[in-house]
């Protein structure tokens, strides 16, 4: 049960073999990959920088992650959440869970990501061939 905020990339079958090695007696591992999109709204995303407060974000998530296992049976899980300049088609967010069963590992995940989406304490500009903008939290 690891969360890391970094700025290096990650390699996707590196972290999903070692979690799944770990995770032998488990009925579902999921993955989810959130990448940088390339465009926004029809614009053309240049690059995307992400800025986080290291400590607050990894407070608020492991506080989320205590409230959607206290009633579930997640087995394991792991985060990567990367932060800095970023470009289209790189890896912003890996999340793996381990579950007992499929439907407790897709809800662990879909809730997880809405999370992220709405109230992590990560501020997101999106650099455009001609201007830039901060994103809003989605609701």
């Amino acid at each position: 049960m690891k969360i890391y905020f970094q700025k290096k990339d990650f390699n996707l079958s590196i972290e999903l073999n070692n979690f799944s090695k770990k995770n032998k007696k488990v009925g579902s591992i999921i993955s989810f990959v959130g990448k940088v999109r390339p465009f926004n709204e029809k614009k053309k995303i240049e690059s995307m920088e992400i800025y986080c407060y290291k400590r607050m974000a990894l407070y608020q998530t492991k506080k989320i992650i205590n409230i959607l296992i206290s009633d579930k049976d997640i087995l394991d899980y792991m985060v990567i959440h990367r932060f800095g300049k970023l470009y289209p088609s790189e890896n912003i967010i890996l999340i793996l869970v381990a579950s007992k069963h499929r439907k407790e590992g897709f809800f662990f995940i879909e809730k997880l990501i809405k999370w992220f989406k709405s109230k992590i304490t990560f501020w997101k500009k999106e650099f455009y061939l001609d201007s830039s903008t901060w994103l809003k939290s989605q609701k």
